[in-house]
């Protein structure tokens, strides 16, 4: 007999009600062994145990009987549960494990997964999760529209033009004929929060992906002389070249004390704080530092400028673009980046707040996680690398030796 069918019948005695006594002590090591809940889950995928018990209680049954029991009561205050992220069959594992193990009611799941993970403490009912796609647009009126509350393949009309929502959520505009005064320039501005981002097709026709906490203000129209939109935050651009009689239409992004000349071009451009970050990816693009006497910069594939503004000094070098924007593509990569700048980075994106308890000093981390893992999994990871731990509570994040 195979293990996991050796788990299937010490389980159908769970049932039963018949399971031995030197079992069930030794339950949470069952627990902890991936045959055991492989087997458990066959069962339950086979119809088994629903039809060994005809008044087994729905899911919020299971999830309310789980919640209020008085005997993991106390794990309530430092392990949030959340009936949306624990699946069906978790629950069914648990609620079995509570109702006819009741000897072994300490050592339920959570229980074991709260003495796995030690170092990531949490006193909190809140639950932290990734960012999703959440965004304001702010009309030259000073109308501000949700784009998170409107359901895709939408038409918002705003007179002169309109806004469609598409089906993949992200947004475009359309001129209404005969309808635009080309004498006034209209301009709105989309805004992302911490723990949002968006993407939109701006009237060129250039795609922009924004990060988190990103503000991006642009025309409805474009002059025919030169396009220009202002930045604060960060975003991925792929440019739409055009043209006007044979000449070439600059587009030309501020951010900061930089003004960015596109050259028909893919590059990300960061800058939240006094460093303006421009690493580019494909095609070629001209910075200009506004107010200062840096000489003018062109960059190549795979080069990257940083642009102190404090100090009034720029930095060009060689990077693999992949590093600054996988984010885009719903991945942080990290390549021997120091702790500050991961967790500024994770901050953002996870809406917390980081505190430093102790000065860390030559932590640096290289590694790609999808950007909507769990928050716990994320810091669990960093952890590994050694030397560093941290502390959740609440939205607060305390980073320690």
């Amino acid at each position: 007999m195979s293990k996991v069918e050796a788990y299937k019948n010490l389980i159908r005695q769970f049932y039963a009600k018949s399971v031995p006594e030197d079992s069930k002590a030794h339950f949470a090591q069952y627990l902890e062994d991936p045959e055991f809940l492989e087997a458990w889950e066959q069962l339950i995928d086979d119809d088994e145990l629903d039809r060994a018990s005809s008044s087994e209680p729905d899911d919020d049954q299971l999830f309310d009987k789980i919640k209020f029991d008085s005997r993991i009561k106390e794990y309530l205050t430092t392990v949030p549960l959340r009936k949306k992220l624990i699946s069906t069959k978790v629950f069914k594992i648990a609620i079995a494990s509570l109702i006819l193990c009741t000897t072994v009611g300490s050592f339920l799941i959570w229980n074991i997964n709260r003495k796995s993970n030690p170092t990531l403490v949490s006193n909190t009912k809140d639950w932290v999760v990734p960012g999703k796609e959440r965004a304001q647009i702010i009309l030259e009126n000073g109308q501000v529209i949700d784009l998170d509350k409107i359901t895709g393949d939408t038409v918002i009309d705003n007179g002169a033009f309109e806004i469609l929502k598409l089906a993949d959520g992200s947004i475009s505009y359309r001129m209404k004929k005969g309808d635009h005064n080309e004498k006034k320039i209209a301009y709105n501005t989309i805004v992302t929060p911490r723990g949002g981002e968006y993407n939109l097709k701006l009237p060129d026709g250039t795609r922009v992906w924004l990060n988190a906490m990103t503000t991006l203000r642009y025309p409805i129209v474009f002059d025919k002389i030169k396009r220009e939109i202002y930045l604060q935050g960060e975003a991925y651009f792929d440019v739409m070249a055009q043209q006007e009689d044979g000449r070439r239409i600059p587009f030309v992004i501020h951010t900061g004390g930089q003004a960015l000349e596109v050259l028909g071009t893919e590059f990300n451009l960061q800058n939240y704080g006094q460093d303006i970050v421009t690493t580019l990816v494909e095609g070629k693009v001209k910075l200009n530092f506004v107010d200062s006497r840096l000489d003018d910069q062109y960059l190549a594939p795979a080069e990257q400028s940083i642009f102190y503004t404090k100090a009034n000094k720029v930095i060009k070098n060689t990077v693999d673009p992949y590093y600054f924007t996988a984010w885009k593509d719903g991945k942080f990569a990290f390549s021997k980046t120091s702790i500050q700048d991961v967790m500024g980075i994770i901050s953002r994106w996870y809406d917390v707040d980081v505190i430093y308890n102790t000065k860390i000093e030559n932590f640096e981390f290289s590694g790609t996680i999808s950007r909507y893992e769990d928050f716990r999994k994320l810091l669990k990871t960093i952890e590994l690398v050694g030397g560093i731990h941290f502390e959740i509570e609440g939205r607060k994040v305390y980073v320690k030796n």
